[in-house]
């Protein structure tokens, strides 16, 4: 997809010398939002970086076999995805602690789920991974919503763990919220062009809306949106192609805490604004948060919606199925696949 394509560009990055040390990115968790952050920052600090394979069977059973606990879906394949670079002996892995994003919307705050705030912690504990050395976990605790100048101060000290002067520190995280901007802004570009389309032809669309690592893994989602578009002519819009950061969502939650809860919710309210639009909410079976913001889209949208719940199952045939009673009850069934194509599924 597009996104993809915007989410590997390293054409960018500057070249960095073929015998410097590899630090090794989990393409998992919010790694599907902030890559271009992620590899701009080392590859300015003069690291190579390495990002583990898409999630496949064999991700998703090192993370089952690595799990101690039993979260949820996405946080077993992060398990999956550290296996896999461990595999590949990367001289660093790196998994920050997430907790909140940034927002203009202060009055409230921004947080990332608990497993994800906590992931570097749960992982390293993990008896799988035991045998690591401390030193090669790269795992500092990110604060975005504190502003820029508290990100790149708090990112010194992960430049002192890799004798990183702060000074280059502080230039990389600077050419990291560069290469993260651009990455948005490609995005609600592109967004904003599908959007005027539909609007100017009337044609029906569908918003995903989600966490990034519900709707664009699709070892996770089952490419679920690659199958809306393909089998059925759907016209998909990702909510992380639609800005929905200017939208006040205080009279629907004015304590929505959950920083993509509040973006779900700005994204129900496009949608209920376009009367050609509808929603498709992409979550797994055991997002407590999800669990909470789900509840508000109906009155947000003010229309009827289809929720997605993906737990591991490998077979799509139940999600497919769920997808086309629901395109056909909004009048917008329109296969275009054959039947011995469709069976390829």
């Amino acid at each position: 997809s597009l996104r993809r394509e915007w989410l590997m560009d390293d054409s960018r990055l500057p070249q960095v010398a073929p015998d410097a040390p590899v630090v090794g990115i989990p393409l998992c968790m919010y790694a599907l939002d902030l890559l271009p952050f992620y590899r701009a920052l080392f590859a300015r600090c003069g690291f190579r970086t390495v990002v583990s394979d898409p999630t496949n069977r064999k991700t998703i059973a090192a993370g089952l076999d690595a799990v101690v606990a039993e979260p949820c879906f996405p946080v077993i394949v992060a398990h999956g995805h550290v296996a896999d670079l461990l595999a590949r002996q990367v001289d660093y892995v790196f998994i920050p602690g997430i907790l909140n994003v940034e927002t203009r919307w202060m009055e409230t705050e921004s947080h990332v789920c608990p497993w994800g705030q906590t992931l570097p912690h749960v992982i390293r504990r993990s008896p799988a991974f035991e045998s690591v050395r401390p030193e090669m976990w790269l795992a500092p605790t990110i604060r975005f919503r504190d502003g820029r100048d508290v990100v790149r101060k708090s990112l010194r000290r992960m430049g002192q763990q890799l004798r990183v002067p702060n000074r280059i520190m502080d230039r990389a995280v600077g050419e990291a919220f560069a290469a993260q901007d651009t990455f948005v802004a490609e995005r609600h570009t592109a967004g904003a062009a599908a959007l005027e389309t539909l609007t100017a032809t009337g044609e029906r669309g569908i918003v995903l809306v989600g966490r990034p690592y519900n709707m664009h893994d699709v070892g996770v989602s089952l490419s679920v949106q690659r199958k809306l578009r393909e089998f059925y002519g759907v016209n998909v819009i990702p909510m992380d192609f639609l800005d929905t950061d200017g939208i006040d969502i205080t009279d629907v939650n004015s304590a929505m805490y959950w920083n993509y809860g509040r973006k779900i919710l700005a994204a129900a309210k496009i949608v209920a604004a376009h009367p050609n639009l509808d929603i498709i909410y992409i979550t797994n079976f055991k997002c407590g948060p999800d669990s909470f913001v789900k509840h508000f889209i109906r009155t947000t949208s003010g229309k009827p919606f289809l929720t997605l719940q993906f737990d591991g199952h490998s077979n799509d045939a139940g999600m497919m199925t769920r997808c086309e009673a629901y395109l056909d009850s909004k009048g917008i069934l329109r296969p275009v696949q054959t039947q011995k194509q469709t069976q390829r599924v």
